[in-house]
C-alpha cells in the first residue's frame, strides 16, 4: 500500500518552507561574517544588538512556520499558498524598499544595502507566513463546518431511516409475536399435557415475550442518539438466575454453573437480560454438546464484573480482530456488536478476556451501586448451580 493520498504534497511543502528558513539563517550569519559587523557586539554597540535581534525576527518565525506546516493536520492541498505567501510578500517587501530609497536618493555603503535586503526580505517572508497560515486554518475550519453539515444531515437520514425501519419491526414482528402467543395458548387449553409440552410451551411464550421486550426497546436505543438511555439499579446475580433458568430448558445438553454472591447490584437497563443472554447462547452454538459455561460474578465497590467462560474450542483466530464489529455481508455476526454497545450505553465495558483450546472468557464491567431501598441483601453463597 502507498502513501497516503496527499502526503507527498505535504512533504513538499514542508521541503520550501524548511529550505526558505535554512537560505535565510545562512544569509544572516553570512552578513556578519562578510562585513564583520560582529565587531559592534563585540565593542557592546547597540547598533550591532539591534541588527541581531531584527535579523533573528524573521528566522525564528520562518522556523516556526516550517515546524507548524510539519506538524499540522490540516488538509493537504491547502498548504502550498503559505509558499506562495512568503515567497511573494518577500519579494513584495523588497521591491517596496529598494523603490522608496530610489525615490529619497540615498546613498548606502554595500554592508548597509545587503542588511536593508536582508530586513525587507525577513520580515516580507515572516509576515507572508503568518497570513498565509491563518489563511490555510480559516479554510480548514470552514471545510470542517461543511463536513459537520453533512454528517449531522447524513446522521439525520440514517436515523429517518431507523425510524421507519422501528415502525415496520413493530407492526411485522409484534404481530407475529401476538400469532405465536395465541396459538401456545390455545395448545395449553386442549385436553391433557404431558410434562415435556408443557415446559415446550413456556419456553415458547418466554422466547416470545422477550422478542417483544426487545423490539420495544429499540426505541429506547435509538432514543440514546439524542439524550442518554434510562437506567436503574438491577439486582445482575438475579437476572442471571432467570436467564440460566430458561436457558437450561432450551439447551439442556449444556451444563450451567453459577458462581455469584445472592445479589449485585448495578446500573443498567432492561436490556441486560439481552447482553447476558447473548454470550452464554453464543457459547453454546458454538461449542459442541455437553459445554459447561460459567459465570461468575464479582465486585469491588466500584464496579460489577461478570465472566462468561467456557471449556470450548475457542474463538478462531481469523475472526478475533473483528469480533465486536458489525458484519460486512449478511444478518449474522450482529450478537456482539449489539452486545458492546448495550454494555457502553450503561457505562460499562465488554471485553474478550482470554480465548484458546481451554476455552474462551468474556467479561462484563457494569458499575456498581448499592442496593435499592426494600431490595434484600443476604449473606453471599458460595455456589450456585443452574441447569
Amino acid at each position: 500500500m502507498g502513501p497516503p493520498l496527499g502526503t507527498g504534497r505535504c512533504l513538499t511543502t514542508t521541503r520550501i518552507m524548511a529550505f526558505l528558513w535554512v537560505g535565510f539563517t545562512v544569509a544572516y550569519v553570512s552578513f556578519f561574517y562578510v562585513f564583520q559587523d560582529a565587531r559592534e557586539i563585540a565593542d557592546s554597540s547597540l547598533d550591532g544588538y539591534l541588527e541581531v535581534i531584527l535579523l533573528a525576527i524573521p528566522s525564528v518565525v520562518l522556523l516556526a512556520a516550517a515546524m507548524w506546516l510539519h506538524e499540522s493536520d490540516t488538509d493537504p492541498e491547502l498548504r502550498p499558498p503559505v509558499i506562495g505567501w512568503t515567497a511573494g510578500s518577500a519579494l513584495l517587501f523588497v521591491v517596496a524598499m529598494y523603490a522608496a530609497l530610489f525615490v529619497i536618493e540615498t546613498t548606502f555603503d554595500p554592508g548597509e544595502r545587503w542588511l536593508i535586503l536582508l530586513l525587507s526580505t525577513g520580515f516580507g517572508a515572516s509576515s507572508g507566513s503568518v497570513i498565509g497560515i491563518m489563511g490555510v486554518r480559516s479554510k480548514q475550519s470552514e471545510r470542517e463546518r461543511n463536513r459537520s453539515r453533512l454528517v449531522a444531515r447524513r446522521r439525520k437520514r440514517e436515523r429517518e431511516q431507523l425510524e421507519h425501519l422501528n415502525n415496520y419491526l413493530r407492526h411485522e414482528v409484534l404481530n407475529e409475536v401476538a400469532k405465536i402467543n395465541g396459538y401456545a395458548g390455545l395448545l395449553a387449553e386442549r385436553g391433557e399435557q404431558t410434562e415435556a409440552t408443557a415446559g415446550y410451551l413456556d419456553i415458547i411464550r418466554h422466547s416470545s415475550e422477550d422478542i417483544a421486550l426487545f423490539i420495544d426497546s429499540i426505541r429506547d436505543i435509538l432514543d440514546t442518539t439524542d439524550h442518554d438511555p434510562e437506567l436503574e439499579v438491577l439486582d445482575v446475580v438475579s437476572v442471571i438466575e432467570t436467564e440460566l433458568d430458561w436457558i437450561g430448558r432450551s439447551h439442556p445438553e449444556a451444563e450451567l454453573v453459577l458462581e455469584a454472591p445472592d445479589s449485585a447490584f448495578v446500573l443498567a437497563g432492561d436490556l441486560l437480560d439481552r447482553v447476558l443472554v447473548n454470550l452464554i447462547e453464543n457459547a453454546v452454538e458454538h461449542n459442541e454438546a455437553g459445554v459447561t459455561i460459567t459465570l461468575s460474578v464479582e465486585a469491588d465497590g466500584e464496579r460489577v464484573s461478570v465472566r462468561v467462560s467456557d471449556d470450548g474450542r475457542g474463538i478462531p483466530r481469523t475472526e478475533r480482530e473483528r469480533l465486536f464489529e458489525p458484519p460486512r455481508s449478511g444478518d449474522h455476526g450482529y450478537g456482539l456488536f449489539l452486545t458492546r454497545n448495550l454494555v457502553e450505553l450503561y457505562g460499562g465495558r465488554l471485553e474478550l478476556h482470554s480465548t484458546g483450546p481451554a476455552g474462551t472468557e468474556f467479561v462484563i464491567e457494569l458499575l456498581e451501586r448499592a442496593a435499592p431501598e426494600g431490595a434484600s441483601t443476604p449473606e453471599p453463597s458460595l455456589e450456585t448451580e443452574a441447569a
